[in-house]
């Protein structure tokens, strides 16, 4: 199993290097659009455009590749109106930013909390606006907090899990969150394989208990907001697709009153938070390379499509004209 822990984390370290500096350049080496915020224990990006007072705010999370969330993405949120804070909390395969956990696992989910509030008193955000937007495991993040967190406006999900899923730490069996000092409850992956990476979740997902999967199911109707989940139908890392329809039939098992929107692109990477080209390939030395799923350009036409929808959201929420189910 040491062979393999190896080619795992070789494959984090490059998918680290690629995915930054797809974001728009690595992040160490050339200048990002955000203010940067180390304030009281929070380490992250602000951006918002000049003038900008009161308006709608996400709070962006990246997934396993660690550091802050893509530049790019977020200053073009901010350019359109909508204050970002993008959010680091864990290092990337570099080592930065500095202070935060080495690896995604035992994150206090007390650490969002405070994020969210310190957005709250910016004279930028509209505390009552404050919407969630994560990628992967930032997807199941997003619908982890926003069922924590009543004040949240909505959620966005790209690529997203209706389960809670182990932490990313050398041994894969410790808790990726904590609340209140206790581990949230997490599935694993038995013998997981990056040649056969979705049906190695869907593995996880069969060999779990009634009990197991119950607990680490995230209770996605506790939502108080609109939820939009992106994902795609080809998706190669995990079946995103299935579990945003599991996402979404339990909304609608507990008659959630809120909008839900589940899209879902056929020929698209699972890397989709963003607009323009996307990545769905990535060469690995020793491995050969990975293939997160679609072609090169149905995840352009996809990630375009997506970050319209998300915008489309922002602004019915910014308008007060977001839809409960019963407008659906």
């Amino acid at each position: 199993m040491k062979w393999l822990k190896r080619v795992l984390w070789g494959l984090l370290a490059f998918f680290v290097v690629v995915v930054v500096a797809a974001g728009g350049g690595f992040w160490y080496l050339s200048r990002h659009g955000g203010e940067d915020v180390r304030e009281a224990g929070l380490i992250g990006r602000f951006y918002a455009a000049q003038g900008t007072k009161h308006h709608t705010a996400v709070l962006m999370l990246g997934g396993s590749n660690g550091g802050y969330p893509y530049d790019k993405a977020a200053q073009n949120l901010a350019d359109a109106g909508y204050p970002v804070f993008a959010l680091a909390y864990f290092k990337s395969f570099m080592g930065q930013p500095k202070g935060l956990p080495k690896y995604l696992a035992h994150i206090p989910l007390e650490y969002f909390f405070h994020a969210i509030d310190w957005m709250k008193k910016r004279p930028e955000v509209n505390p009552d606006r404050i919407v969630l937007m994560g990628e992967s495991r930032g997807g199941e993040l997003v619908l982890l907090l926003g069922s924590l967190r009543p004040d949240v406006a909505g959620v966005i999900a790209y690529s997203p899990s209706n389960y809670v899923w182990a932490g990313l730490d050398p041994s894969y069996r410790n808790p990726s969150w904590t609340l209140n000092g206790k581990g949230v409850p997490f599935l694993t992956v038995p013998n997981f394989s990056f040649n056969h990476a979705v049906a190695s979740f869907r593995r996880g997902i069969a060999a779990a208990t009634p009990a197991e999967r119950a607990a680490a199911e995230i209770p996605v109707e506790n939502i108080h907001g609109p939820v939009l989940l992106i994902s795609s139908k080809s998706d190669n890392l995990w079946p995103s697709s299935q579990m945003s329809d599991a996402v979404e039939a339990r909304l609608n098992a507990h008659g959630f009153r809120y909008e839900i929107e589940n899209v879902q692109y056929r020929d698209a990477s699972h890397l989709l938070m963003g607009y323009g080209k996307g990545i769905t390939w990535l060469g690995i030395p020793l491995v050969g390379g990975f293939y997160f799923g679609g072609s090169e350009e149905g995840t352009r036409i996809a990630r375009d499509a997506g970050w319209a929808r998300a915008k489309e959201l922002l602004a019915r929420i910014e308008s007060g004209k977001d839809r409960t189910a019963a407008a659906r």
